[in-house]
C-alpha cells in the first residue's frame, strides 16, 4: 500500500469509529446521533474524553460542585468542556 492508500484506510476507520460511537452515545445521553457526531467533528473532541465528561456530568450522586471539581482534576476534561461550550454558543 502506498501513503495515499494508508491515509484513505485511516480516514475510513475514523469515520466508522465515529459512526459507531455516535450511535452508542446517543442511546445513553439526551443527544441525537447527529449531535454527537457533530460534537466530535466540529469541536475536535476525543471520543474517550467526551465519554469521561458525559459520565461525570451524568453522575446523579454528585453535586454540581463535585462534578466541577472532577472535571478540573481529570486531565483534558476542562478542554473538552470548553470545546463543547464553544459549540453551543
Amino acid at each position: 500500500m502506498n501513503d495515499q492508500e494508508w491515509q484513505a484506510l485511516r480516514n475510513k476507520a475514523r469515520e466508522i469509529a465515529i459512526e459507531e460511537y455516535s450511535t452508542e452515545a446517543s442511546s445513553i445521553v439526551k443527544l441525537t446521533k447527529a449531535e454527537v457526531t457533530s460534537i466530535i467533528e466540529t469541536a475536535e473532541v476525543d471520543k474517550e474524553k467526551l465519554s469521561e465528561l458525559l459520565s461525570v456530568v451524568n453522575d446523579a450522586s454528585k453535586s454540581n460542585s463535585e462534578k466541577a471539581d472532577a472535571i478540573k482534576n481529570i486531565t483534558g476534561l476542562a478542554e473538552v468542556a470548553v470545546s463543547l461550550i464553544g459549540k453551543l454558543i
